[in-house]
């Protein structure tokens, strides 16, 4: 029975629909000539797919065991606060 409950809380993205997802809720000034555009969403769409990746590997270490709450908590601060940078 615990199993079960473990099971529904542990949260895991589908990178690609994370990615596609934030890429197309985002808009790009049409100011800008279509390379910048491309590499806008470029940089978008890798930046999301690698950080679903990165929470993935947090949360199934933390339902796995391996990880205590006070770890998994420091972790998440440092997923929430890590900048991909300007574009």
């Amino acid at each position: 029975m615990a199993n079960e409950h473990e099971d529904d809380c542990n949260l895991s993205l589908d990178r690609r629909k994370f990615a596609e997802m934030v890429v197309s809720s985002h808009q790009v000034s049409d100011e800008l000539d279509p390379e910048a555009i491309v590499k806008r969403k470029l940089t978008l769409y890798l930046s999301a797919y690698y950080m679903a990746d990165r929470f993935n590997k947090l949360e199934d270490a933390h339902f796995q065991g391996g990880m205590s709450s006070a770890h998994y908590q420091k972790l998440l601060n440092e997923l929430k606060d890590e900048k991909f940078g300007d574009w």
